[in-house]
């Protein structure tokens, strides 16, 4: 067992090694629709990003690193209000959705997995569309605001971005690319408001 990890690790290493003398073109995320919805005292976002992957990251797949992406919504709006409920109940003020991209070698597919379901598509393309796409993501709970009284004209906001999480990267790669920039891949922050109505 210690034998087959020491290995494991002196792979992970060697192959950050040998993506590092690669030629690269930039990769980046970019936000091309984001809106939201309330139901029944809920709040959720559809959006849709668009990747791309440059030769560290594709190669990186290919020799078995999963890639996870993270979306993350960020409450700013109203200040006052995520700020009090931080310092009273521990409130996180950010929500945040994990998608998985893999390959497998024995069916030369990439996989796409949510929690425990996945899909399985034959290119990196048809992979990434999908990883792009967030539908009915539960971002915040109106909890006891409710429509009437003081807060009913509250308008609930924040920032959404996607970013390719690192540190879900195995750790011996994690320590071999720091301070590697093509390993920043991300969206820039829109700002967004929490809609009260449900989409047609």
């Amino acid at each position: 067992m210690v034998f087959t990890t020491h290995c494991w690790r002196n792979s992970l290493l060697s192959l950050a090694l040998l993506l590092a003398c690669l030629p690269v073109w930039a990769g980046g995320i970019k936000i091309q629709s984001a809106q939201s919805y309330g139901q029944d005292g809920h709040y959720f976002i559809d959006a849709k990003f668009e990747i791309t992957l440059d030769e560290v990251h594709e190669s990186a797949l290919l020799a078995g690193v999963p890639l996870v992406f993270t979306s993350e919504f960020n409450l700013t709006r109203p200040r006052w209000y995520w700020a009090y409920r931080q310092l009273s109940d521990w409130f996180d003020s950010t929500s945040r959705q994990e998608i998985k991209l893999s390959y497998h070698s024995l069916t030369r597919s990439y996989r796409v997995s949510v929690g425990s379901l996945f899909q399985s598509f034959s290119t990196l393309s048809e992979a990434l569309r999908v990883v792009g796409i967030v539908r009915d993501w539960k971002v915040f709970e109106r909890g006891g605001l409710t429509r009437k009284g003081p807060f009913s004209d509250m308008r609930l906001g924040g920032e959404l971005m996607m970013r390719l999480d690192t540190s879900k990267l195995p750790k011996p790669f994690q320590l071999s690319i720091l301070g590697q920039d093509e390993w920043v891949v991300e969206s820039p922050k829109r700002e967004l408001l929490l809609e009260e109505t449900s989409p047609e």
